[in-house]
């Protein structure tokens, strides 16, 4: 197995992370989202690199938020949800808004995948969210179809939290995953 490195990303990554996130996903951003992720919460813009060559990205942002989804503080997922929930849910939504991690895009490439990047990238996304920007909770949308992911997101803490419908450009459904950090 290839040894890789984790390290937080320059300016000079972006048009290797769009390739990537071109190769490995459907959603694709333009040069400035990333320019804008990397300049205002660069600590959670991490690349993954194998011998000098870039392997796979994690990029976030942190958001004042008062959902008590997002916060991790309820679930509101249909087969949980009941009438009640709903109620102290939008109960609790009426707090005060506090930071929140949002993984916006996390990839490895295909032929670098099961060797623990992904991991890696995840675990050292946490860490800046706790760390460095001190954020209550993190979230991230997953598609429900993406098994490995979900396992992946629910080994590290995650919970699913809500359903979004027709979230994707092509229909799918997307989970809503939430850790909480404090």
């Amino acid at each position: 197995m290839a040894e890789f490195t984790v390290r937080r990303a320059r300016e000079s990554d972006i048009p290797e992370v769009m390739r990537i996130n071109m190769e490995t996903l459907p959603e694709n951003y333009w040069y400035g989202f990333y320019k804008h992720l990397l300049d205002n919460w660069g600590e959670a813009f991490l690349v993954a690199e194998i011998e000098g060559k870039l392997v796979g990205y994690a990029m976030s942002r942190v958001e004042e938020q008062a959902d008590p989804v997002l916060l991790g503080l309820t679930v509101e997922l249909e087969e949980e949800g009941s009438f009640l929930k709903r109620i102290v849910s939008m109960l609790k939504s009426l707090t005060e808004p506090r930071p929140v991690g949002h993984l916006v895009s996390i990839a490895v490439r295909e032929q670098y995948r099961r060797m623990g990047v992904g991991s890696r990238l995840l675990e050292g996304t946490i860490r800046a969210m706790m760390d460095v920007y001190k954020t209550d909770s993190i979230y991230l949308e997953v598609r429900i179809s993406n098994i490995p992911a979900i396992r992946l997101y629910e080994k590290y803490g995650f919970r699913k939290a809500r359903i979004i419908k027709g979230y994707y450009s092509d229909g799918e459904d997307a989970y809503v995953m939430v850790k909480r950090l404090k």
